[in-house]
Order: structure tokens, then C-alpha cells, then sequence
């Protein structure tokens, strides 16, 4: 068994440890942020797809709008939203984009952004530059980094909405299975 697979094979073991022991610190996080007006999402690489289902998710069930780009094309019109308090939150794994992604944060940062951040546990660097981080267990390959990455986002969405007295499990105008009788 090669690498990858043995690392597909501890997904659920991954994700059970992320929802067991980030829990409350993201319902903390979404008891923070719940009156923000708009979010934004970003990552780098095969993070940006994990960045736009973390955007997705936080709009269909808390109602927030949000907006999800590249981090490294921020600078391209987004950046010009910021304002004091305004939560960016960044996909960071331990990856090729691991040192571009700190001189996105440290840009919106530098504006007034909220930093939110999810990284590989013990990531010092960006926990030093977070206001908020949630961490994932370390050694997953890139190219899994999507299932375990977006737990905490999902987790994000759903207690904000939770927050705001919304059922996630009942998103309005909504075709979802869910929902559908």
C-alpha cells in the first residue's frame, strides 16, 4: 500500500479527530464572527476549491454572503473590500503554497482583516499571524488535503448558522435532498 492510499485509508480517523477536538473552538469562532456582514475565503492551489465549498456552505446555511478567491489574485480587486474586522478566512496545509499563503495573510492582515485560518496542527507560523485558527492533524498529502481541510469550514458554516437560530438542516429556497418531500 502506497502513501496515499494509506492516508485515504485514515481519512475518517483524520476527521473524527478534527470534529473531537476542534468542536468547541469553532463554535467559539462562529460565536465571534456570526454578525459579520460578508467573509471572505481564500487558499492557494488545490486549496482554493476548499476555499469555495467553505464560501458555499456558509451561505446556503447561515445566509452570509461570501466570497471565495485565489489567494494569490487578492490583490486583484478583493483585497479593496477590506476594512477593520472584516474575516478573511485562509486554507493553509503544510504544502508547496505554505510560504506564499503567509504573504497573503499577512497582506489583509496589514488592512484589518480578521485572520480565521485552517492549518496543519502546529503550524507556529500562521498561528502567530491568526486571530483564530483550527487545526488539522499534520502528514496529509496535498492531494487529500481537500476532505479534511473542509471539516472545519462545514463545522464553521453550520454553527454559525445555528447561531443565528437558522436549521441547517432546512436551508431555504434550497432543492436539497434534505428538503425535498
Amino acid at each position: 500500500m502506497d502513501i496515499i492510499e494509506e492516508k485515504l485509508a485514515k481519512l475518517p480517523e483524520y476527521v473524527d479527530t478534527i470534529v473531537t477536538t476542534q468542536e468547541q473552538k469553532i463554535k467559539a469562532i462562529a460565536k465571534k464572527y456570526v454578525d459579520s456582514k460578508v467573509f471572505f475565503f481564500l487558499g492557494r492551489g488545490i486549496s482554493t476549491a476548499t476555499a469555495f465549498e467553505g464560501r458555499l456552505k456558509l451561505m446556503e446555511i447561515a445566509y452570509i454572503p461570501s466570497i471565495a478567491f485565489p489567494a494569490g489574485e487578492s490583490k486583484h480587486g478583493p483585497i479593496s473590500l477590506i476594512e477593520e474586522g472584516f474575516p478573511a478566512v485562509f486554507v493553509c496545509p503544510k504544502d508547496e503554497t505554505h510560504r506564499t499563503v503567509i504573504g497573503n495573510i499577512m497582506e489583509m492582515k496589514a488592512r484589518g482583516a480578521h485572520i480565521i485560518a485552517v492549518i496543519e496542527e502546529g503550524d507556529q507560523e500562521i498561528k502567530s499571524l491568526a486571530d483564530d485558527y483550527v487545526e488539522v492533524p499534520k502528514g496529509i498529502p496535498s492531494v487529500l488535503s481537500p476532505i479534511p481541510f473542509v471539516v472545519p469550514l462545514q463545522l464553521l458554516a453550520y454553527y454559525t448558522a445555528v447561531e443565528k437560530g437558522f436549521n441547517p438542516d432546512m436551508p431555504r429556497n434550497l432543492a436539497k435532498s434534505v428538503t425535498v418531500k
